[in-house]
C-alpha cells in the first residue's frame, strides 16, 4: 500500500492491527514481541512516506514516524537479541536499519549517517549481503542528503562490493548515480563516472 501511494491506509491499517493485537502479542515471547516490533517498523516507514507527499503538515507525520520507531526500539530492547522469529528478522539492528531508512525519506541525511555509522560492526558482519548492501545504499542516499558527495560514491562502491544488483540494477540506486552526476563529486568524479558506466547510465 505504501509503495503504491496509499501510505496513510497503510499506516491506520497497521497501527490499528499493533494497537488491536498489542495484549496478545506481548504475552506470546520471541514470536509476539518480533511481530508487534515489524508492525511498527512498516506504521514508521508509512508515516515517512506520508511526510514526503504531504505539503501541509509533514512534521505531524515524521513525529509519528518517529515515535513508532522509538516504540519498535522498546521492543526490540525487550526481545534483547538480532533474531528472525516468524521470518521477521526483527531485533535492535533491524530498527537501526529502518530508523536509517525513515530518516533518508524525511530527507534528514545527517541524521541517517549518524544512525548507519553507529550500528556495530559486529551485528553488520552478521547481516546477509544483500541487506548489508541496501543498508549501504541508504547511507549514501543520506551522505548525497547531507553534502557528503565523495563519501556517499565510496558508499555505493562498498555496496556494489557486497552485492552488485543492489546498486546496478535498482532504480532507486541509479537514480541517486544520476543525481550525484549533476551535482558533482569532485575527486570522486573518476570513480563515479566507473559505477555509471556499469549500471547502463548514459554518458
Amino acid at each position: 500500500m505504501t509503495n503504491h501511494g496509499q501510505a496513510a491506509a497503510a499506516d491506520a491499517f497497521v497501527t490499528a492491527a499493533a494497537r488491536r493485537l498489542q495484549p496478545d502479542l506481548l504475552g506470546r515471547g520471541p514470536e509476539g514481541l518480533s511481530v508487534l516490533g515489524m508492525l511498527f517498523l512498516k506504521a514508521a516507514m508509512a508515516q515517512a512516506a506520508a511526510a514526503e507527499a504531504d505539503d501541509h503538515s509533514p512534521a505531524r507525520h515524521a513525529r509519528s514516524a518517529t515515535g513508532f520507531l522509538d516504540e519498535a526500539d522498546e521492543h526490540a530492547g525487550r526481545l534483547g537479541f538480532d533474531g528472525n522469529e516468524l521470518w521477521t528478522s526483527f531485533g535492535p539492528t533491524n530498527c537501526k536499519l529502518y530508523r536509517v531508512a525513515a530518516h533518508v525519506q524525511l530527507s534528514e541525511g545527517a541524521d541517517a549517517v549518524a544512525v548507519a555509522t553507529g550500528i556495530p560492526a559486529t551485528a553488520l558482519a552478521d547481516l546477509p549481503r544483500e541487506r548489508r548492501a541496501h543498508l549501504l545504499t541508504d547511507r549514501a542516499h543520506g551522505e548525497k542528503q547531507a553534502g557528503l558527495r565523495a563519501q556517499a560514491v565510496t558508499t555505493l562502491l562498498e555496496a556494489e562490493e557486497e552485492a552488485p544488483e543492489e546498486v546496478l540494477c535498482r532504480p532507486r540506486t541509479r537514480q541517486l548515480v544520476e543525481d550525484l552526476r549533476l551535482l558533482g563529486t569532485g575527486a570522486a568524479e573518476g570513480r563515479l563516472r566507473a559505477l555509471a558506466d556499469r549500471c547502463g547510465l548514459p554518458g
